[in-house]
């Protein structure tokens, strides 16, 4: 190896060491020393381990909380679009909500999560990582999934009190560990890139993307969506989904002004909003 006649593991015992870092508990004050935009640096809740960031969100909501982050290192009983679940790995994946007083109309709602994903591509850019975006919420590497987001609200007449985006990233997660958690078809970035990353800055890199396209919003709407197109991974590309228990298919044509999907089905263009793309 290298020339010795004894393996040499000097090096070896580096990247072990920085393997073990990089995948032990996250750091609520990394996050916060890593913010540059983030108005909530000082408003960071760590919970080492909880059912959902989500949830927890709305449990200090009600207790009056206006604003804030939730970030843990094990989420067992994370919320999912359609009910499903998104679980966190504490060797390696990034799992954090977001919660904010913050009154929006309810007709333009649907395009947070759209406005997320679109913060999460660009925040990915200046760690040298392209993502695409699958609507309404996923985030793919290679074609695989990677993340997913989940926004909620409660509103009052037509515009929202408070907004929850909870998002969810397989980072330095490998294959094995993916496995484990019945993720035969997700992906991570260490997988792809080979490398292994510090969750916290990832973490603050998204965060700050986010409130910089929140301040804006919904503003820059228009903007946004035009955007998230251009990074949609099937844009202009047959797609399957669900409609009323009904397997159909059709072309991806873009995305409305309220975030909901154009998609073309035997020569008519469809507006849907509760489908899922398979």
């Amino acid at each position: 190896m290298c020339g010795y006649s004894q393996p040499w593991n000097g090096p070896q015992i580096k990247r072990q060491a920085r393997s073990k870092l990089l995948n032990s508990k996250l750091s609520a004050s990394i996050v916060a020393e890593s913010l540059k935009r983030s108005s909530l640096k000082n408003k960071i809740v760590y919970v080492e381990s909880l059912p959902s960031t989500n949830t927890y969100a709305w449990n200090l909501i009600d207790k009056g909380k206006e604003s804030g982050i939730i970030l843990t290192s094990n989420q067992y009983d994370g919320k999912g679009q359609r009910n499903n679940n998104w679980l966190s790995s504490i060797q390696g994946g990034i799992t954090f909500s977001l919660f904010f007083n913050r009154k929006l109309p309810s007709n333009q709602l649907g395009v947070l999560p759209i406005l997320a994903g679109l913060s999460i591509q660009e925040a990915m850019l200046n760690h040298a990582i392209t993502v695409s975006l699958k609507w309404p919420n996923d985030i793919l590497l290679k074609n695989k999934k990677i993340g997913g987001i989940l926004c909620e609200s409660n509103t009052r007449g037509k515009v929202s009190k408070y907004i929850i985006i909870g998002i969810g990233m397989n980072v330095n997660d490998d294959r094995k560990s993916l496995n484990e958690n019945s993720l035969l078809h997700a992906s991570s970035l260490k997988i792809v890139y080979k490398k292994e990353y510090e969750r916290e800055k990832i973490i603050a890199s998204i965060i700050d993307q986010l409130e910089v396209n929140l301040n804006s919003f919904p503003m820059n709407s228009k903007d946004i969506i035009k955007k998230w197109e251009l990074t949609c991974s099937h844009i202009n590309k047959e797609v399957a989904f669900k409609n009323n228990s009904l397997s159909v298919s059709g072309i991806f044509k873009g995305l409305n002004s309220d975030g909901s999907a154009k998609i073309l089905v035997n020569k008519q263009l469809k507006k849907l909003t509760s489908i899922q793309i398979t």
